[in-house]
């Protein structure tokens, strides 16, 4: 074998050896690659977007309240249709102690939302003790006689109020009759209820002197009924008179939409 030849087997050999180490290395690496784990590409959310959440429930937002500046002629039933919200929310809201007077420039949180429910807070209850009572309680069916013989007092009880809803409406006050500039009406809703007077009359002796508009008379509020020139608000009415119509000696005579009494007040 000639030198020639024994050149070209020796390059043959180098360059089989050096695919085979190439291979070998291709090989690890496609392997090592394969053993990594799948990433997912990341797709990027929209602006403001949050991220789901599996199993998690979807909220919706609540609508803030509003905040309404009490302005002349505003009253709560008709704060309660411009907003859509019920006239007893915006009362809760506000903790208002007399809803037919509101001020001028106060501001009324509107609970559109509706309210912020509150989170019952647990109380713990007391431990009970072995104390014994000290007597037998007597039944309810005894007589003041066995009570007595027994050794028992009787006590009294008030009377229990008029049940909510009942319409417990009064005429308190008649102030300067016979003076059309100061002479009014007081009525005052000393029931549990709100009273729609839509439909009411207030007379004297002669007959009907005013029927009342579109007006609720909360529980614990009242209105005054003005014989001069003014402009009706919550808790003032008038009746645009120039000459005076109540005078001492009349009845003033509060009906509701039936034509029944509801309250009257004679003038003295």
């Amino acid at each position: 074998m000639s030198i020639k030849d024994l050149l070209t087997q020796k390059q043959t050999l180098f360059i089989i050896g050096l695919n085979a180490v190439i291979s070998a290395v291709i090989s690890l690496i496609v392997g090592l690659l394969l053993m990594q784990p799948t990433q997912v590409a990341s797709v990027p959310m929209p602006t403001g977007a949050a991220p789901a959440t599996r199993g998690a429930a979807a909220v919706t937002p609540t609508a803030a309240p509003i905040v309404h500046v009490v302005q002349s002629g505003d009253t709560i039933s008709a704060l309660a249709l411009k907003y859509d919200v019920p006239e007893e929310d915006i009362i809760a809201a506000n903790q208002l102690q007399n809803p037919n007077y509101l001020q001028l420039g106060t501001q009324l949180i509107i609970p559109v939302g509706g309210l912020a429910q509150i989170t019952p807070t647990w109380t713990p209850q007391p431990t009970p003790t072995e104390t014994p009572i000290p007597f037998q309680p007597p039944s309810i069916d005894l007589t003041a006689t066995a009570l007595a013989e027994a050794g028992v007092t009787a006590t009294s009880f008030p009377t229990q109020p008029p049940a909510t809803g009942e319409i417990l409406v009064q005429i308190t006050e008649v102030t300067s009759p016979g003076n059309a500039d100061r002479e009014a009406v007081v009525i005052t809703n000393k029931g549990k209820g709100t009273i729609d007077m839509r439909g009411w009359t207030l007379s004297n002796t002669g007959g009907i002197i005013y029927t009342f508009q579109a007006f609720r008379l909360y529980s614990g509020g009242s209105v005054t009924v003005n014989t001069r020139m003014g402009q009706d608000d919550v808790s003032q009415l008038y009746l645009r008179k120039l000459t005076p119509l109540w005078a001492v000696g009349q009845i003033v005579t509060l009906k509701d939409t039936a034509a029944r009494t509801i309250a009257t007040f004679a003038i003295k």
